[in-house]
């Protein structure tokens, strides 16, 4: 069923197609809200994953074609969504300097913020400083961090979870300010 699936949708027959697009779809559905209305766009990059991969055969038959299909429509609107809440990088140069008050206490607290974000980088051991630099500051997909490390995908986010983790109790403990003692 899997193969015949396969060999029709790379042939572009309408009835293959028409099925992987609902299994796509039934997992769009389910973010629907935050794909808005780049949901075509997204299920359209899903169809274009499938076919380079069904033409690598990268399916290999593990699990069923519809979790393949689904697993990969999941990764695209997860890709999707972290895509969309980048930010351009701006070199702190050219942030102009403060014209009020307000703004002098703005630029203070953020100074501190970088601040204890370097602090807390320098205290966390060496596996989560080189994942941060993929997540954050090359902002590589899970899915390419795995491939670089040599991991799962899975695996990967779980290491993530676990260093932001660290880095939540490094920075609490940063600027937590601690009882003085009294004799």
């Amino acid at each position: 069923m899997s193969a015949a699936l396969i060999a029709g949708f790379l042939r572009g027959e309408s009835e293959c197609h028409a099925q992987v697009d609902r299994w796509i779809h039934e997992v769009l559905a389910h973010r629907r809200l935050a794909l808005g209305t780049d949901l075509e766009d997204v299920a359209q990059e899903v169809r274009r994953k499938l076919l380079l991969s069904f033409r690598a055969e990268r399916f290999r038959g593990d699990a069923s074609l519809r979790t393949y299909v689904w697993k990969a429509a999941q990764r695209a609107a997860i890709d999707h969504g972290r895509g969309r809440r980048r930010r351009a990088s701006v070199p702190l140069e050219a942030i102009p300097a403060p014209a009020s008050a307000d703004a002098a206490d703005a630029e203070v607290a953020a100074r501190d913020r970088r601040q204890v974000f370097r602090r807390v980088l320098e205290r966390l051991d060496e596996e989560c400083r080189r994942l941060w630099a993929l997540i954050a500051f090359e902002e590589l997909p899970y899915a390419e961090i795995a491939r670089r490390l040599g991991l799962t995908e899975g695996n990967v986010k779980v290491r993530a979870l676990r260093c932001r983790a660290k880095a939540s109790r490094i920075a609490h403990d940063l600027v937590t300010p601690r009882p003085v003692e009294r004799p």
